[in-house]
């Protein structure tokens, strides 16, 4: 691609921008003035567009994320009204956010765990019901305690 002039890097700049706050190449394109085709010709045709298109996405992800974690950490105030008006705030945590977070940043530790039924052999139903009983008891008895449930110190769920 030829040297993009002072006025398309200009344009591009301010795209980028947007695209930064946004995280939404459409929305980037109507703030910027600019048709979505133009936006992904120059991308196409430019490795330091492309990168700094990149880096924009990335900036907004990241925008993202710090809000998560303000929202599950810090709380959120919500009005609390009485007889109509409102006569406080209730300061209000996410744990699904705070879950999201976990396990996008320990994933090793807070990933959802495939726990599928174990697989029963023919012929011996009875006590494949009763092991999968024992172990599903040990797994109530563990998180009841506050102990993760996936932890099996004696292995005895370990097929």
């Amino acid at each position: 691609m030829p040297e993009p002039s002072p006025t398309v890097r200009r344009r591009m700049r301010r795209f980028l921008g947007h695209l930064a706050d946004t995280g939404n190449v459409s929305a980037a394109c109507r703030l910027a003035r600019l048709d979505r085709r133009t936006a992904y010709q120059w991308r196409s045709a430019d490795a330091d567009f492309r990168r700094h298109w990149q880096e924009a996405l990335d900036a907004a992800i990241d925008a993202l994320e710090a809000e998560a974690r303000r929202r599950a950490v810090e709380g959120v105030e919500h009005p609390h009204f009485h007889q109509g008006q409102v006569a406080g705030t209730v300061k209000r945590y996410s744990d699904a956010l705070l879950m999201f977070l976990l396990r996008a940043h320990r994933p090793e530790r807070f990933r959802e765990r495939n726990n599928e039924a174990p697989t029963v052999p023919e012929g011996d139903s009875d006590d494949a019901e009763q092991a999968a009983r024992a172990a599903l008891e040990r797994r109530f008895d563990r998180l009841a305690a506050g102990r993760d449930p996936a932890d099996d110190p004696d292995g005895a769920e370990r097929g």
